[in-house]
């Protein structure tokens, strides 16, 4: 399933106003606190969906050419879904066409995967054909080594989340609890109506919007502002948005509308941000996405007391800045791997017919837009 799914605008498989083309940047995978966390398996996955699998090394041009579908759906008046890699964000993982129903991936690790029912609803697209035999030394000491910093990382990243999870003792009561699901109950019946008639079947699909990159933590706020025209931007200091968001999921699952749950690229248990497309509603934690002009600025932290707030200010204060060290420390060994894989891609690509690979995009776009 996609961000897009069926044709003419519809988000989650459920029909929008339609007024233009919807074209949209996501992750489907996240350098988490657990290593590499995947949500691959459930891309172009709809009924009548035809998933395209591309195999190839690095330096192959599996990105280049699914840049260069996407730019040909774009131009031809196509909404379009495309995969950012989240490990390096200026590349492309995937790609989706809803008025198609045709889906392309990078199916090689850390996210390999296999047709489903081959040349059913998915095959194989073999792009390591056009490159020649390879002997060069570097190439196993530059995976290894790329392989090592990724290690590293991910052991940054594993300290990362457990001080992020760790409890302030005392600040989060069951009553703040409380007052935190009756906020959300309350957005939902203003935004949503009463929940006693199922509106239809709800289709519940997950995304990341943010990731832990070489470049640093980096956040889609444009694509989640094309998906909903009203966004509530919650209070977060506290760890009360992802209580709120899940409520709020709950009460639009009730209700039956479609959801596209959000989650956090370093706690994937937790919440960033719950969007709605049919009502064209948000709900984003405001430590997550910066969203310079909301609808509505809901103060989850003021729920708290004051005293008890401010007993934890310091407390707060330290763990928020242990999180962003070892996640800034992570980001350097992440921009290490992508140097040396930068050099793995620079050691296969005299060995790649690019040319031949250019003929062979355009034939497979000719025949797409037939």
């Amino acid at each position: 399933m996609s961000i897009i799914s069926g044709t003419s605008y519809i988000l989650c498989g459920i029909k929008c106003m339609e007024v233009r083309h919807l074209n949209v940047n996501c992750f489907l995978g996240a350098n988490s606190a657990g290593g590499f966390f995947s949500l691959y398996g459930g891309f172009c996955s709809c009924e009548g969906d035809f998933l395209h699998l591309i195999k190839a090394g690095p330096g192959g041009g599996k990105s280049g050419f699914m840049r260069r579908v996407a730019r040909a759906a774009t131009e031809r008046g196509c909404d379009t879904e495309c995969v950012l890699c989240s490990g390096d964000p200026d590349s492309l993982d995937a790609v989706y066409i809803p008025e198609l129903h045709v889906g392309f991936v990078d199916a090689t690790a850390p996210h390999a995967c296999e047709p489903v029912n081959f040349a059913f609803n998915s095959d194989y697209v073999n792009l390591g054909r056009f490159c020649g035999p390879v002997d060069d030394p570097r190439i196993v000491q530059m995976t290894d080594k790329y392989r090592a910093m990724y290690k590293t990382a991910y052991a940054y990243l594993a300290a990362a989340g457990s001080a992020a999870k760790a409890e302030i003792p005392g600040l989060i009561s069951a009553e703040t609890l409380e007052k935190v699901k009756k906020r959300a109950q309350s957005a939902a019946l203003r935004e949503l109506g009463g929940a006693g008639k199922k509106h239809c079947d709800a289709h519940e699909q997950r995304r990341f919007m943010r990731c832990i990159s070489c470049k640093g933590e980096l956040a889609l706020a444009e694509d989640v502002q094309k998906l909903c025209k009203r966004i509530y931007l919650l209070d977060d200091r506290c760890g009360l948005a992802d209580i709120y968001l899940k409520q709020m999921n709950a009460e639009a699952k009730e209700r039956g509308f479609g959801s596209i749950l959000c989650l956090s690229p370093l706690c994937p248990d937790r919440l960033d941000a719950l969007l709605l497309p049919e009502p064209a509603v948000g709900f984003v934690s405001a430590s997550a996405v910066n969203i310079a002009e909301p609808y509505r600025h809901v103060r989850l932290d003021a729920l708290i007391q004051t005293e008890t707030l401010q007993e934890a200010r310091g407390a707060l204060k330290r763990r928020d800045k242990l999180v962003r060290e070892l996640t800034g420390e992570a980001v350097q060994w992440l921009a290490r791997a992508k140097e040396y894989h930068d050099e793995l891609e620079r050691a296969y690509n005299p060995h790649v017919d690019f040319a031949a690979l250019d003929a062979f995009t355009d034939e497979v776009i000719e025949k797409l837009f037939a």
